[in-house]
């Protein structure tokens, strides 16, 4: 009686927590997965893992970089949205569209750069903790090197990117100014 009760239990966690999942972001998922984006359960639940791998794969592919399944993202992964549902609520009137306000400049957020100096490289999935912990690294072995004279604070700069690009140049690597395999190798930050 325990048994079917328990049962019965598990049976309604799952419906409940199913009905939450969105389908679009459990394709969107098992997509980013496979392409090496997410390494996260496909659950269809919207959560810090498929925002991190859907600004990942945004910046790989040029888009506008949000960590949302835009519609421009949604296309690019070959993803049919979903059936928009009808409206009941009256349109606003349109603007007058001659005085739009300029947009204001923003620094790039840091996860757009951890992003672009990892951009091809093994590490572009792993978690930002690991990549931080891979640039300081690169940072005392540039250092040690003589190529590199900025802070070990984990911190993609424009220094380290040049550093990095020196580095390269000298040990016979195309000058990405990224972490590819062959960088990270040469640096002995990956195992060979």
């Amino acid at each position: 009686m325990i048994r079917s009760f328990l049962h019965v239990v598990v049976l309604l966690v799952l419906a409940a927590v199913t009905a939450f999942a969105d389908p679009a972001v459990a394709t969107a998922q098992q997509k980013l997965k496979k392409m090496g984006y997410y390494q996260g359960t496909i659950d269809g639940e919207y959560g810090s893992q498929t925002a991190a791998a859907i600004r990942r794969y945004q910046l790989a592919e040029n888009l506008r970089v949000t960590g949302d399944l835009t519609p421009q993202t949604m296309d690019r992964l070959g993803i049919n949205p979903p059936p928009a549902a009808p409206r009941n609520t009256p349109q606003p009137a349109p603007r007058n569209t001659q005085q739009r306000p300029r947009p204001v400049a923003t620094p790039v957020p840091e996860y757009v750069a951890l992003a672009a100096i990892f951009k091809g490289g093994p590490f572009i999935s792993a978690g930002p903790e690991l990549q931080i912990a891979t640039i300081r690294q690169a940072q005392k072995n540039l250092r040690l090197l003589g190529y590199y004279n900025g802070p070990i604070d984990g911190n993609p700069s424009s220094s380290l990117v040049r550093a990095l690009k020196a580095w390269q140049q000298s040990a016979g690597f195309r000058q990405s100014g990224r972490f590819d395999e062959n960088t990270l190798k040469g640096l002995n930050i990956m195992p060979n």
